[in-house]
């Protein structure tokens, strides 16, 4: 039984989120406040927490509020926010909702005068369908409640993909 983890660790087995294709020298990392284009005011400051939540679970980087202590840099632009009806009653009202989180995101080397992108994703999206009792009064709560879950899904997925390459 000791032959299969030497198997799986010559062969570069690992698992998700705790490998990295990113130099070790980089150690400092500064994450921008999100830019909003959505009809959202607050969404912006709701997936930035969620992504310096994440890193800071990851432990991967020590965290720096400043830019010139850095030496990665993480920028991105919330470019829509979609909520769409999916499930009907028998009335024709909506019963359930997908919302979809789209943004621009870079990673950036900025130890030099130039910086020079690792990673990027000009698309990068995560969803998340949420309930709604068409008689209640909470429907804004419930699309808050969602904007929270997509924030928190959209990190996680994010965080992963910068530190696996993908």
């Amino acid at each position: 039984m000791i032959i299969l983890p030497l198997v799986l660790d010559g062969c570069g087995y690992h698992l998700v989120g705790t490998s990295s294709f990113l130099p070790e020298n980089l150690q400092v990392l500064h994450i921008t406040q999100f830019e909003n284009h959505t009809n959202r005011a607050d969404m912006d400051q709701r997936l930035t927490e969620a992504v310096v939540a994440e890193w800071v679970r990851r432990r991967r980087f020590t965290l720096s509020e400043t830019l010139e202590r850095a030496d990665l840099l993480m920028q991105g632009d919330i470019t829509s926010l979609r909520v769409a009806p999916v499930t009907f009653d028998e009335q024709g009202r909506a019963t359930e909702y997908q919302m979809t989180l789209t943004a621009r995101v870079k990673l950036l080397d900025v130890t030099s005068k130039e910086a020079v992108v690792l990673w990027e994703d000009r698309g990068f999206s995560r969803r998340t369908s949420y309930n709604v009792d068409v008689s209640a009064v909470d429907y804004f709560d419930r699309q808050i409640e969602a904007m929270d879950e997509v924030s928190q899904e959209f990190a996680r997925a994010l965080v992963t993909n910068v530190l696996e390459g993908f």
